[in-house]
């Protein structure tokens, strides 16, 4: 039989049913599990075309009850499911639903079998779009009492689906961001939902390191606390769920998180002997408001007061812990959008990145919102103010800037502060450390080269201490060889530079391509030379034992380098920089008039320079004078006891021979290798 809908306040047209057919087949499901239903099974049948013929919502609940169809099924918009199960949905469409298949159908027909007294009927329900505002009923037909109860809903008509719309890939994703809470909730009830009969499983959207079971108790009553962390965004509000002993719910309760901060989406199972008898209960609800609901003593409320104070503990636990892991994440995609202001590969440089880096995490774990939604330029702006900040003495001021932006707990402002003095005294130490370090490497090599002059030599001891420390000279350089034919170490040279290693450099022919530079050094960094392009800085050293001065014939041999490399084709780009140091304990007064000769270019210790070429001729005071001058701010601002470094060094060389002071030295710095570069 033809009956009318009775339309409370609008048309189907203009109800706002959904037009998703995701969420169409989602209120389906709902309806089934409703009906409590252990199983909802859809499957779809295809056509020779690859398309949707028809899809079935399969489930084995309670059947649709005949003699209230009137008001439930033909009253739209109105639903008499007002229970518990109810208040489960995220977005319960009450009353129309059941009229979803609109959003990619022409037609549903419901096939139920229904409980009558002590008998069981069945009858089907059929609506189509020729005729919204209408359904057709069929007359009850009595069953055998072995029929299963349960809804058949047929879907048919279907617009523009393909079988691809509806594979288990395609729809897995929704089903889990719709109904993984759920299923978890009714896992003891061994609830399923099947597609294409396949089980969608709950267990895929739980993040195990994050999630936690926890019990407490409260007085004397025990509550097992689970909180469950999905992996990705669920459509139901965050919520606690208060279980009896038997797995019954029994109320639920909002938890008191801001979902649009951060993607912590989570959901709370508690269960004890607490809630046995209790319905409904709730403390963001008023005891009047829900109907059948037993009214909780004071005292009870007391208790449920509080185990929600120890279930928000818990998530702001484990929310720490999963913002920090987050955090690495978060700092990884700022690191690829080049959000991050630009280092050297110096210590200096690194550790201010470190610092940074450190500091954003901790901002990120503390108030994530600083970063939500920010644009790149506006996310490049603010590390860049922050690493300014944090390398001045308003490094405090970083705090207020962030509660500028976000309202932070007096928790989280002191935990942020104490990070920040965390960080800022980590990093004095490590700095320290580092300048001990390489202040004890200056200090031993200014022993040999001056006080040992005559029982050290180049190989033994200044060569072998500079090729570990070779920074003394600058921290961009990366070591190419030391010690080494000029052959062999411009074969370094391209492996170093392009990851390329010839089996022969091809040279000119060149006795000097045997030759032994001391050191060679090419630079990882590459600065802008004016024009845009980038420019490779390479530099050679030549060392010569303390006592040996710095004379025209010295000169003469670094000069025979450069005069080789120059001839080599392969290494003579516009772009390449060459650098070659001489550096001996004094100078004779021929190198002083080229010190002359070159003091219109500005550059300390130049005596030669052609086109991308330079020679430069230093005394080891030059390089010491150079060192104290970099690092003097720290050296004073730490307050680095250079007297004790320069007595330890002496203490570690407790001997008379001389020789062996300089060798047990020289071992004290080589050994100083891993904490100095």
């Amino acid at each position: 039989m033809k009956k009318e809908l009775t339309v409370k306040s609008q048309s189907v047209e203009t109800s706002g049913i959904t037009k998703d057919y995701k969420e169409a087949l989602c209120e389906y499901i709902w309806n089934g599990f409703e009906a409590n239903a252990v199983t909802v099974a859809v499957s779809f049948d295809s056509n020779e075309l690859e398309g949707v013929a028809s899809v079935c919502i399969q489930d084995d609940g309670d059947g649709i009850c005949y003699e209230t169809i009137d008001d439930t099924f033909g009253a739209f918009l109105a639903s008499n499911k007002n229970g518990l199960s109810l208040q489960l949905k995220s977005k319960s469409n009450k009353g129309k639903g059941r009229f979803s298949c609109y959003a990619f159908a022409r037609e549903a027909i419901w096939e139920t079998v229904v409980c009558r007294g002590k008998e069981k009927i069945f009858y089907a329900i059929k609506i189509n779009d020729e005729n919204k505002n209408e359904y057709d009923l069929s007359d009850p037909i009595v069953v055998d009492d072995t029929t299963h109860t349960g809804t058949i809903v047929t879907i048919t008509g279907v617009n523009g689906l393909l079988r691809e719309d509806l594979d288990f890939e395609e729809l897995e994703d929704t089903f889990l961001r719709t109904f993984a809470w759920y299923l978890y909730l009714n896992r003891n009830k061994k609830k399923s939902l099947l597609l294409n009969g396949e089980g969608i499983d709950f267990q895929k959207y739980i993040d195990p390191d994050a999630s936690i079971t926890e019990t407490v108790n409260i007085g004397e009553n025990a509550f097992s606390i689970t909180l469950i962390v999905w992996i990705e965004k669920i459509k139901e509000n965050f919520c606690a769920y208060y279980l009896d002993a038997n797995g019954k719910l029994c109320g639920k309760d909002t938890t008191t998180f801001n979902r649009n901060t951060i993607n912590f989406n989570h959901s709370v199972y508690v269960q004890s002997l607490f809630f046995e008898g209790k319905e409904n209960i709730s403390l963001s609800t008023a005891p009047s408001v829900l109907e059948g609901q037993i009214q909780m003593e004071e005292d009870d409320r007391s208790i449920l007061r509080k185990l929600k104070k120890k279930i928000q503990d818990l998530i702001s636990r484990q929310m720490d812990h999963y913002m920090a892991g987050q955090a690495d994440k978060a700092v990884a995609k700022m690191v690829e959008r080049k959000s991050f202001p630009a280092f050297s590969d110096d210590f200096y440089d690194q550790m201010r990145k470190r610092d940074l880096v450190q500091v954003t995490k901790a901002i990120y774990c503390v108030a994530p919102r600083v970063f939500h939604q920010l644009k790149d330029v506006q996310e490049k702006s603010l590390l860049g103010m922050l690493n300014l900040l944090l390398n001045t003495d308003e490094r405090e001021n970083v705090l207020s800037i962030i509660e500028g932006i976000v309202e932070l707990t007096p928790t989280q402002r002191q935990d942020f502060a104490v990070i920040l003095k965390r960080t800022k005294l980590g990093n004095i130490v490590d700095t320290i450390r580092f300048i001990e370090e390489r202040y004890k490497v200056i200090e031993g090599l200014r022993r040999i080269v001056f006080d040992l002059t005559q029982y050290a030599n180049e190989r033994d001891h200044v060569q072998k201490i500079i090729a570990e420390h070779y920074w003394i000279f600058g921290e961009q350089y990366n070591l190419v060889s030391a010690d080494q034919r000029m052959q062999t170490a411009l074969e370094n040279y391209v492996d170093i530079l392009y990851g390329e290693k010839p089996s022969k450099a091809i040279l000119q022919p060149d006795g000097d391509c045997l030759r032994r530079m001391d050191i060679f050094t090419c630079g990882k960094r590459r600065f802008s030379d004016g024009t845009g392009a980038g420019v490779e800085e390479n530099l050679i050293v030549e060392l010569k034992a303390p006592r040996v001065p710095l004379t025209k014939t010295v000169l003469r041999q670094v000069e025979d380098y450069m005069d080789f490399i120059r001839k080599q084709p392969q290494f003579n780009s516009q772009y390449r920089i060459w650098k070659f140091i001489a550096v001996c304990t004094e100078v004779d007064d021929d190198i002083r008039s080229r010190y002359l000769a070159q003091k219109d270019k500005g550059k300390l210790g130049l005596v030669t320079a052609i086109d991308n070429y330079e020679v430069y001729a230093l005394t080891w005071d030059d390089v010491f004078k150079s060192f104290e001058i970099r690092h003097s701010f720290l050296l004073d601002k730490l307050k680095v006891d250079q007297e004790a470094i320069a007595e330890e060094l002496t203490a570690k060389s407790d001997s008379s021979d001389n020789r062996e002071v300089a060798n047990n030295i020289k071992d004290s710095i080589c050994s100083a290798l891993s904490a100095s570069t």
